[in-house]
């Protein structure tokens, strides 16, 4: 088959439906009457060498996504330039179906020629459109078949590649092939043959695997070790047997431990670097584990810290969590199978100590240390230990803003959620892609942001192609949203990981959009906040969950709310929960509120089979009988949704790409919170608590006179520490502390303040 793309018509986004579906789309359709030369699909076929096809029929199932305008005419030709041709399907208009069900017409007819060796027989379909449209206006066609009879030779021997030699062991192997073309007869019998002389057949050791074209394993087996062999791959049809290249290889002469490298330390803070390797022999066995191991004393063994990092051979990354300051470590990389372990070389670092916190302000007015966010993003120094807090005063910033990756530790704090609002109007069609949209960019680890708005001011009303415009993307691991809005319309919120799968969290917050306004691959907790739908017909989520996360997009204690009448216009009676995207998609409801106007179906289908899209204990006049539901939805168990804990959902077991557990706790949001202090304390002072009583959440303020070490613990009344709010170098000022003590029971609990020579210690109340 050949796929012609002139001038507008272009191959569809987003693949195909199976192998023999072809998707052309129009990114502007200029209205005609008649079919145009230069815009066709063409197909072709012809006899082996030394035979004649005599065509008698021709189908084609053909149809029209997204327009009533489109029509095609189908004609036949062995002049490759067309300047003769004949009709095969006269001018028609085309089935109409809405893009879901892949629907097209099957047209059939007869034909009478003669195809002799060295001619191809041509057929080419114009689709045209009788009225000017744009944008993913789709022409399908679902099967193309030309029937007939073929006279004189009807194969030749099929084409095969052999596949490398690879996991050899002492009495096994592993490779395989693939065959490319099947000659014209169906491969009956397909495998690897090999023997300690060269060129292998199939009288001597073979695998047989299948049958068919395409890619098949093989698995050698009965070998002997230490021994020398020829291995070829072999494919047989009705012309013969063809073979692939011949490769040599040696079986072991005895199974041993893995061999693996260290990778170099990266990322070195105040209690975590990162590291890694790469096994690069398995020792004759299955490598059952792998990771790094690492002590203060030199040549780590598994017996000291440790991770594991999945098995197999090949790369990994991995996190080392906690450490302690100022401390020089030896890490290294190890593998292990049945015979043992196998260690890489030791390597070297000392973790960095505690820099001071830093403050800085933003105010379009020129009041505080900058007038624009990016200025303030841009001085923040890479790998910094130190919280850095950015105050922003209220206003308006209209700004592309970008935190680069390795800018760690860094807070955005809002003066007032809904007038602090940083915006742009940037979209997919101008910016290069969907990715590129965004008004913020988030690409750095352990990330806080509170009290402050992201927005997207462009509205997809389709007066242009491409209008997916995105309010916020992260990018990185550990970030924590708290009382933010992200606004926007199509495509507000894209949780994309692009350095990997990274764990979000959203708590107290309101985001709103209109179609798959939340998507990616992200795992991302959406907490007691708003989600509000803003047009008609739209999706909340579009998952692209990667199948080794346990984990997607997890909606607990949410109200989903939706406008009467959308921002086009138009009333919204309907909106579906998701639909799934990429990979293996995971989305979850629990505990949430639905509006009237959720679609009774709940979830729409798309580009692949979700992994699991659940619900559980939702409620409000959108929450329907359960049987109204989608095939593939899920109601979980009391015991599934039991699961749904964060402190689960954010484990380091939830995907291999984190290095350690995370939770987004007051430790991450301790301090720097309110806009920092202009004035220095004389002295320095332990403030009480407020609100005292409390429950759950209290705040402790404290004011240093100097930069200082500070550190704050929570004790109960048998003298336990339960809690460590501050451990860290701060500036003089005045802070500000959150503990939230939603895990700890009822009673008395003291907090000690230490710092600069200076102890005090208050009792706060907790009444639950």
């Amino acid at each position: 088959m050949q796929l012609y793309n002139f001038k507008e018509i272009t191959k569809a986004d987003g693949g195909t439906s199976d192998a023999s579906t072809v998707q052309t789309k129009s990114k502007s359709w200029i209205g005609s009457d008649a079919p145009v030369d230069s815009l066709y699909i063409q197909y072709s076929v012809a006899p082996k060498f030394g035979a004649t096809f005599y065509p008698d029929e021709f189908a084609i199932s053909m149809g029209a996504w997204y327009t009533q305008n489109l029509r095609a005419s189908v004609y036949y030709s062995k002049d490759s330039t067309f300047q003769a041709k004949k009709v095969l399907i006269p001018d028609t208009s085309l089935f109409v179906d809405d893009g879901d069900n892949g629907g097209a017409a099957l047209l059939e007819t007869t034909l009478d020629d003669t195809v002799e060796t060295n001619e191809e027989l041509y057929v080419r379909v114009y689709p045209y459109n009788t009225e000017s449209e744009s944008w993913a206006k789709l022409v399908v066609i679902d099967s193309v078949s030309i029937s007939g009879t073929t006279v004189g030779a009807t194969a030749d021997p099929p084409s095969v590649a052999t596949y490398n030699v690879e996991s050899i062991s002492t009495t096994f192997a592993y490779s395989g092939g693939n065959i490319t073309t099947d000659g014209g007869s169906k491969v009956t019998s397909r495998g690897v043959v090999w023997s300690t002389s060269d060129e292998p057949t199939t009288s001597n050791e073979r695998t047989i695997d299948g049958i068919g074209s395409g890619s098949f394993s093989s698995r050698l087996t009965g070998l002997t070790s230490g021994t020398t062999y020829f291995l070829r791959a072999y494919a047989t049809n009705d012309a013969g047997t063809s073979y692939g290249r011949e490769i040599q290889f040696t079986t072991l002469d005895s199974k041993s431990a893995p061999e693996v490298t260290s990778a170099p330390v990266t990322d070195v803070l105040v209690e975590s670097a990162k590291s890694g390797g790469e096994v690069t022999s398995w020792g004759g066995d299955s490598v059952t584990v792998r990771g790094i191991v690492w002590n203060t004393e030199g040549d780590p063994t598994i017996d000291n810290f440790k991770t594991e990092d999945g098995s197999g051979v090949g790369s990994f990354v991995s996190g080392m969590y906690p450490l302690d300051q100022d401390t020089r470590y030896y890490v290294r990389a190890y593998a292990t199978n049945s015979v043992g372990t196998g260690y890489g070389r030791d390597i070297t670092f000392v973790t960095q100590t505690p820099q001071p916190d830093v403050d800085k302000v933003v105010a379009s007015d020129g009041s505080g240390d900058y007038t624009t966010v990016q200025a303030a993003f841009d001085d923040v120094p890479e790998s910094y230990t130190g919280v850095y807090t950015i105050f922003v005063e209220k206003g308006e910033y209209y700004e592309k803003l970008v935190l680069e990756e390795g800018k760690v530790n860094v807070q955005l704090i809002g003066e007032d959620r809904d007038s602090t609002i940083i915006w742009y109007d940037d979209y997919a069609n101008i910016a290069g892609g969907t990715s590129q949209s965004y008004s913020v960019a988030i690409n750095a680890d352990d990330f806080l942001a509170k009290n402050i708005t992201f927005q997207n001011v462009v509205e997809n009303d389709k007066t242009e192609p491409n209008q997916q415009a995105v309010a916020l993307v992260t990018n990185g691991d550990r970030q924590a949203f708290y009382n933010v809005n992200v606004l926007g319309f199509q495509d507000t919120y894209y949780a994309r990981g692009s350095s990997g799968t990274g764990r979000v969290y959203f708590k107290n917050s309101y985001i709103e959009g209109s179609v798959d306004f939340i998507f990616g691959r992200n795992i991302v907790v959406f907490d007691s906040s708003q989600i509000h739908i803003n047009r008609d017909g739209g999706t909340l989520t579009a998952a692209a969950t990667e199948p080794e996360s346990k984990y997607g997009f997890v909606f607990i204690d949410n109200v989903i709310s939706a406008d009467s009448i959308g921002f086009d216009g138009d009333p919204i009676t309907s909106f579906h929960l998701g639909r799934p995207w990429q990979e293996s998609p995971r989305t979850v409801f629990l505990n949430t509120y639905y509006p009237e106007s959720l679609d009774p179906e709940g979830w729409l289908s798309w580009n692949v089979e979700p992994g699991l899209y659940g619900e559980y204990n939702c409620s409000g006049p959108g929450c329907v009988n359960f049987e109204s539901r989608v095939d593939f939805a899920t109601q979980l168990s009391d015991q599934e949704a039991a699961e749904y804990m964060l402190e689960n959902i954010f484990s380091k077991e939830s995907n291999p790409n984190f290095g350690r557990d995370w939770m987004p706790t007051p430790e991450l949001t301790a301090v720097s919170i309110n806009k920092p202090s202009k004035d220095i304390p004389g002295n320095f002072e332990l403030h009480q608590n407020y609100p005292n009583p409390f429950n759950p959440s209290t705040n402790i303020a404290y004011s240093l006179p100097k930069s200082a070490h500070v550190k704050m613990s929570v004790y109960n009344m048998l003298g336990k520490r339960v809690s460590t709010l501050v451990n860290r170098n701060q500036k003089a000022g005045k802070h500000l502390v959150n503990f939230d003590a939603s895990n700890l029971a009822s009673g008395v609990y003291l907090y000690r303040l230490e710092t600069g020579g200076f102890a005090q210690t208050n009792k706060m109340i907790l009444i639950k």
